[in-house]
């Protein structure tokens, strides 16, 4: 199964030499409790036995506000806001752009885009809606399960309809520790560990707080470079992000039938483009 799509950031702009971009996180508080680090396959054709597996969705969308690179980390943990004064912004705008991930290729504007600002970058920065939005199908043993408009599955005909998933909180209604996350996650923040791609997920305000509850509007997601890179202004070049995202399904305890489906985490790979 591939579950690798694609999106461009621009051309003719920076180079992103030798560029490692590590993850963007979607832990679902939820999901059944896994041990820290997650480790989930593809599903191969069978359903799992009380267990997860991985799924090619058939649309997955994201509302996307800013993209960054950043020099300093714009989020450390004994921090309440982003401070995006070492950033420099690849895109960003007040009315979001929708990317469809389950497509194969799609280009983000250069809206808000920044002139280059020299220096070392170790960092980048999503910011995304706190709603995300899917769909998703899996057949097995001659049956087909599929996502209907309230977040729940359906064996019956017709193809899979979109749901929105909306995050206010890490820890979930009752403050359960989030085995997704280190230590359980706060409220407002879980750093994961998934399929071995390291990553960070703030829920803040509009204003980039940090926050949870009625007051989360959006999804800040931050990586450390693994290859951090230098940028001057003669640097040229475009980003080709491929996008491994999918739906995890979670099978019943005997392995019979598809207990539930829901938006998994996703991961950005960049590469640079030459002119």
């Amino acid at each position: 199964m591939n579950l690798s799509k694609k999106f461009l950031i621009g051309t003719n702009f920076i180079i992103f030499y030798s560029l490692a971009f590590t993850s963007v996180l979607l832990g679902l508080y939820q999901k059944k409790a896994m041990a820290f680090p997650v480790n989930i396959p593809p599903c191969t054709g069978s359903i799992p036995v009380d267990d997860s597996c991985l799924v090619n969705p058939t649309s997955y969308e994201v509302d996307i506000y800013k993209v960054l690179i950043c020099q300093n980390d714009p989020f450390p943990s004994n921090a309440n806001k982003a401070n995006l004064s070492s950033c420099m912004k690849l895109f960003e705008s007040n009315n979001p752009y929708t990317g469809q991930l389950a497509q194969n290729q799609f280009t983000l504007p250069s809206t808000g885009r920044d002139q280059i600002k020299e220096g070392q970058y170790s960092y980048v920065a999503v910011v995304f809606s706190n709603v995300l939005t899917g769909a998703g199908s899996y057949t097995s043993g001659g049956k087909t399960y599929r996502t209907t408009g309230n977040g729940s599955i359906t064996t019956d005909p017709g193809d899979p309809v979109k749901h929105g998933e909306t995050f206010t909180g890490w820890r979930g209604e009752f403050d359960d520790d989030n085995d997704y996350c280190r230590n359980g996650a706060t409220q407002s923040r879980c750093e994961t560990d998934f399929n071995n791609y390291q990553v960070t997920g703030i829920i803040t305000d509009s204003s980039l707080n940090s926050v949870s509850g009625n007051s989360a509007s959006r999804l800040f997601y931050l990586a450390e470079l693994t290859s951090p890179f230098t940028l001057s202004k003669s640097s040229s070049g475009s980003i080709e992000i491929n996008v491994d995202n999918a739906y995890e399904l979670n099978g019943s305890f005997d392995g019979s039938s598809v207990d539930s489906m829901a938006i998994a985490p996703f991961v950005f790979q960049p590469t640079f483009v030459n002119n």
